[in-house]
């Protein structure tokens, strides 16, 4: 289980990283991005509606969650990279 939480925790993390660090994304961008990934999370194949078990913030914490980064905190954070 723990390998599987670190596969998706790096693709999650990975996707958005090149254009992240020099662009600033539109919210839209974002909310599309936080989409796909629950999507992926919760919906594992599932066609009807799905159950979200945990609040997504709580799966974007790092203390209790699986760590995957706040899309966009995870944006601003690179663009402060740069100043």
């Amino acid at each position: 289980m723990v390998g599987r939480v670190c596969l998706v925790k790096s693709v999650f993390n990975a996707l958005p990283l090149f254009y992240f660090s020099f662009f600033k994304a539109p919210t839209i961008v974002c909310k599309i991005i936080i989409r796909a990934q629950a999507k992926f999370l919760w919906g594992w194949g599932f066609e009807g509606k799905k159950i979200a078990w945990v609040a997504w913030d709580k799966v974007c914490s790092p203390v209790v969650g699986l760590g995957i980064k706040n899309v966009g905190k995870f944006n601003v954070a690179l663009l402060a990279k740069w100043l």
